[in-house]
């Protein structure tokens, strides 16, 4: 009671003390009131630039993501265009070897100017069929490695012993050549030459049809234990020269097949050329759908034609085709 009559009684600035302690309070309160509406305020404001930022991040994002296909799509554009000039190339290297056998045949009587393919021979031809290369173009007397049983080792060897060509070669008996082999370490030894000089001197006259056959029959240069079923060394190496890849797993050979496509054709089951050659088009069709948009535009029709031929390792007819085709499609 004495409390509140103090209260009542009591003044502050010449207000009474519960009017005095109102105001405050209420001074107070607005004073928070307005302390918060600015923190809300500059919070809000904050909020609203960073989701500026954001949304502004975002377009840049979108745009960079835009920008990232474009360039892979271009990129993709690129490795095809570098497959079509990698086979064209090898087009160009097989035409430049047809006309220098042109010119051979035009001067040289030798009969190293063509070859007439043997049973089982490079490309799956019929026996007797001409082949428009010249293997004496192809092959140089320098090259000893077209020898079955002499790699480049061996040819290393060889050549440090004075046996340059294939001229060396053929004159060389076979204790020379064994004396050689057994100089330069127990690994050599084992490796019989009886067959060197005579292959070397096939190859020499340019009877290659006959080396061809020769060869067959051997088994790393040794007499009567080969499959004639196995392409010779000769036929081996004149497909490296030709561009074609012997690999069985390189589906690249077939054109408009590049890497991206490669790698989607592997990831479906389909390893090699045997396989893509035994795939309908439509179902290469379907596993390029599946992959993608930009899969889509691909056209396989011809792939498995393609690839069947390079199963079969008919280079010949394999190039043919594919000179026929545009792009791996066939001409309207």
């Amino acid at each position: 009671m004495q409390i509140d009559i103090l209260l009542l009684h009591t003044t502050i600035f010449g207000l009474p003390c519960w009017l005095a302690w109102l105001l405050a309070s209420l001074i107070s309160f607005l004073l928070g009131l307005l302390l918060g509406w600015w923190l809300w305020a500059k919070y809000k404001a904050e909020v609203e630039r960073y989701e500026r930022e954001l949304a502004d991040l975002k377009k840049r994002h979108t745009d960079l993501e835009a920008e990232f296909n474009g360039l892979k799509y271009k990129l993709d554009e690129a490795e095809k265009d570098k497959d079509g000039l990698r086979v064209s190339l090898g087009k160009c290297e097989a035409d430049k070897m047809t006309l220098l056998a042109k010119l051979e045949q035009g001067g040289d009587d030798d009969g190293g100017s063509s070859m007439v393919v043997a049973s089982g021979g490079t490309d799956g031809l019929k026996e007797g069929t001409q082949v428009p290369f010249s293997l004496s173009t192809i092959l140089k007397p320098h090259e000893l490695q077209i020898v079955e049983g002499i790699g480049p080792k061996i040819e290393g060897l060889l050549k440090d012993a004075g046996i340059k060509n294939w001229k060396d070669l053929s004159e060389a008996d076979y204790d020379t050549l064994k004396g050689i082999l057994a100089d330069a370490g127990p690994r050599y030894r084992m490796h019989d030459p009886k067959t060197w000089a005579k292959q070397a001197g096939l190859a020499l006259k340019g009877n290659w049809d006959e080396l061809i056959e020769y060869q067959k029959f051997l088994d790393t240069g040794r007499d009567d234990k080969g499959n004639t079923n196995t392409p010779s060394k000769v036929e081996k190496l004149a497909q490296k020269r030709l561009g074609f890849s012997r690999k069985a797993e390189d589906l690249q050979i077939v054109e408009g097949i590049g890497p991206k496509i490669e790698s989607i054709l592997k990831a479906a089951g389909i390893n090699n050329r045997a396989e893509l050659g035994a795939t309908s088009a439509e179902r290469l069709k379907e596993i390029l759908t599946e992959a993608g948009d930009r899969y889509r535009l691909a056209d396989p029709t011809t792939w498995p034609k393609q690839a069947q031929l390079a199963a079969e390792e008919n280079w010949r007819a394999l190039r043919e085709y594919q000179e026929f085709l545009d792009g791996g499609k066939a001409p309207k």
